[in-house]
């Protein structure tokens, strides 16, 4: 009697460790991003870049405002929901926290071409009553009711100032899985009505430090990513004991603040021979789903005034709103514009030429920073091919210089 009260002891102890929970100990996951552009439209880049900041500085007085997504150059993450798996892509977003993805047929949501989640094919689909910690954040925030006798916890969850870009519908839980591995219990948005341009993907998935995120539910402590430009290829997206940084040349700074945004202080940046001011006591927030960068004053216009002036090309004319802007024959740039490192508290990132100088048309390269009102951002173009690390549980942003498809075939092996 003995030995098979041990024996079954051993079989759910098996089965509790190959179904962990979003609750359970750390341990490592991996996903996939895709940049949903094949080029990107600068111009239109720079305006959904620029209603995105605008969002963004406002939820500094405000915490009710998530992010409007930037859509053109984002990077979307595979993901699949339910059992068993639908797989879907969904925008991966660190500037907000919320999960969701269209459910059922859903003939008022945006994108309408995209494919939708349906929990009725599902076995372990349930909702989430209005007692539940993630409807009560919400709440919170003015975005949840709850209706159905408390059974049912219903959300609008608006983009953007206006509240024109919003999704709606009703919480759900859901086993998520993520490169093979299967987590359960993630509270998600089922999403029966959306406005908005969410590109061509089924919805968002929230990265950002608050408790609806997905990397906050799944309790394991960090993520990191490694962007590829490249649109036929795929980025790694890591999280838990995956997203660690190994070898030379990682380096660390401190968050600022708690909320969602990962903001780091800026303390200056080098062009050239020229040491210029970073960004002020609002410090710069590491954003994937903005595309440019942004500097808020005096920092941009100093930077900008240091670029001109060691860059040995031809000028031309500012083009759609970028600038400085030059002439190229063949995108070469080596030797001819100066170089540009960002220094932070107890860190340092030396950009390649090719996160701050992109060609906007041909012929044509130009500085794709941009002038911030108000707060800066470093957007996904300047992070690429950098392996970046959000620790929550140190509060922390680390970075290394990295050959990004070497991850994948690394962490593949694991």
């Amino acid at each position: 009697m003995a030995a098979r009260v041990a024996i079954l002891g051993l079989m759910i102890h098996a089965l509790l460790l190959a179904a962990p929970t979003a609750n359970s100990e750390p341990r490592g996951f991996r996903a996939t991003l895709i940049r949903r552009e094949k080029a990107i439209n600068y111009p239109r880049a720079a305006q959904q870049s620029y209603d995105r900041l605008s969002t963004l500085a406002a939820r500094v007085t405000s915490t009710q405002t998530p992010l409007r997504s930037d859509n053109e150059g984002a990077y979307d993450m595979e993901v699949s929901i339910g059992t068993p798996p639908q797989n879907l892509t969904a925008i991966a977003d660190t500037g907000s926290d919320l999960v969701w993805a269209k459910c059922g047929s859903c003939p008022t949501c945006m994108p309408k071409d995209s494919p939708s989640y349906y929990p009725n094919k599902s076995s372990t689909f349930s909702k989430l009553p209005c007692t539940n910690r993630l409807c009560v954040a919400l709440e919170e925030q003015g975005q949840a009711t709850c209706g159905a006798r408390g059974t049912e916890c219903d959300y609008k969850y608006s983009y953007g100032l206006s509240g024109d870009d919003y999704t709606q519908g009703y919480l759900g839980n859901e086993t998520f899985t993520l490169g093979g591995d299967a987590v359960q219990g993630i509270g998600f948005g089922c999403t029966n009505m959306s406005n908005g341009n969410y590109g061509t993907g089924s919805g968002l998935v929230g990265l950002g430090r608050g408790p609806l995120s997905l990397v906050s539910q799944m309790g394991v402590g960090a993520f990191s990513y490694c962007l590829i430009p490249d649109p036929s290829m795929v980025s790694p997206l890591l999280f838990g004991s995956l997203a660690n940084l190994t070898g030379s040349g990682v380096q660390s700074t401190r968050f600022l603040q708690s909320g969602t945004f990962y903001n780091v202080n800026l303390r200056s940046i080098t062009i050239g021979n020229a040491r210029t001011p970073g960004t002020g006591p609002n410090g710069i927030v590491f954003d994937s789903g903005t595309t440019l960068t942004y500097l808020s004053e005096p920092a941009y216009t100093l930077a900008r005034i240091a670029i001109v002036s060691q860059t040995s090309l031809p000028r031309v004319a500012d083009t759609d709103g970028f600038g400085p802007c030059y002439q190229v024959t063949g995108n070469n740039t080596s030797g001819t514009v100066p170089t540009m490192v960002l220094h932070f508290d107890g860190a340092n990132m030396n950009l390649p030429v090719a996160n701050y100088f992109v060609e906007v048309e041909s012929g044509v390269v130009c500085w794709v920073v941009q002038r911030s009102p108000s707060l800066s951002i470093i957007g996904n173009i300047m992070q690429a091919n950098y392996h970046i690390k959000y620790d929550l549980d140190k509060k922390a942003l680390s970075f290394q210089p990295a050959n990004c498809s070497s991850i994948l075939d690394t962490v593949a092996g694991v």
